[in-house]
């Protein structure tokens, strides 16, 4: 997309080659007539923003109402209201959300997988607990359950998915320089004890709900903490423990949560603080 100054340019041009306008040569920028060909840049480059946003509108509004698509299916979910019938024969609600609107999903992913030889939607769905995830009611799944039995097309085959966070193991060798973090990991200017944890649990709750969960990714963010000496960081074991499972599945790289979202736990989180003198 041009900038003003390309659009001005552009004007500025056309007025050199139009013989009728050779008077107008000046080269001062407060020129009245290069002032004007400012003025009507900016409103012609006003008009390329404008459309560009209408084209993005546009295009989440053709992507939104395709239906029957994962997304469609997945925006009905964020949609439901528990205890509010739909009118019949529609898959919308008849009244605008108010301050009564129950709304109790809050993410929600949706993945088409083979079961016994037949396609099958699998709607991942989890509700707030104030900052935290936690998976919906039993009356809400049920609800959920009626919900997607009205508006579907005949013959999909849907199940419902929410369940408790699952379980992350790690084992870090975190390598520190000793003029920012002490042998705890805390910052020596007391502007937090806990720093490296921090940005763990906050990788993890900034996660896409059933996003994918990158080693590489983690490493990353923390290598940006004050502190980190030459940038390294070791991840020496990551694991998780999700549903029925009563033992630790190690993650080779990258891993999408079972639940769609993740946490870890004190126990579950060993971080080997390593003072290392940065090298200059």
């Amino acid at each position: 997309m041009p900038t003003i100054n390309d659009i001005q340019n552009q004007i500025l041009s056309e007025a050199d080659a139009q013989s009728a306008l050779q008077e107008l040569n000046s080269t001062s920028n407060v020129a009245i007539y290069r002032l004007w060909a400012y003025c009507v840049a900016v409103v012609i480059w006003l008009q390329y923003e404008f459309f560009k946003a209408f084209q993005v509108d546009m295009d989440a509004l053709i992507r939104e109402q395709k239906r029957y698509s994962l997304l469609w299916f997945r925006e009905k979910a964020l949609q439901y209201r528990h205890g509010e019938d739909l009118p019949a024969f529609s898959d919308e609600y008849a009244n605008e959300v108010d301050e009564n609107t129950v709304l109790p999903v809050n993410r929600a992913a949706v993945i088409e997988l083979e079961l016994n030889f037949r396609k099958h939607l699998f709607i991942k769905v989890a509700t707030e607990d104030g900052d935290l995830l936690a998976p919906v009611t039993e009356p809400v799944k049920l609800g959920l359950e009626q919900y997607f039995g009205r508006i579907k097309p005949a013959g999909t085959k849907i199940v419902i998915f929410s369940d408790e966070a699952d379980n992350l193991k790690l084992a870090i060798r975190f390598y520190y320089n000793p003029l920012v973090l002490d042998s705890n990991g805390s910052r020596i200017d007391g502007l937090g004890d806990t720093p490296v944890q921090d940005a763990i649990r906050g990788f993890l709750k900034d996660l896409p709900f059933n996003g994918e969960f990158r080693k590489t990714a983690l490493v990353d963010v923390l290598q940006k903490i004050p502190g980190c000496a030459d940038r390294e960081v070791y991840i020496d074991e990551a694991s998780v423990l999700y549903g029925s499972q009563s033992t630790f599945q190690p993650i080779t790289s990258n891993y999408v949560a079972n639940a769609g979202y993740m946490v870890v736990s004190d126990d579950d989180l060993s971080i080997q603080f390593i003072p290392k003198n940065v090298q200059i």
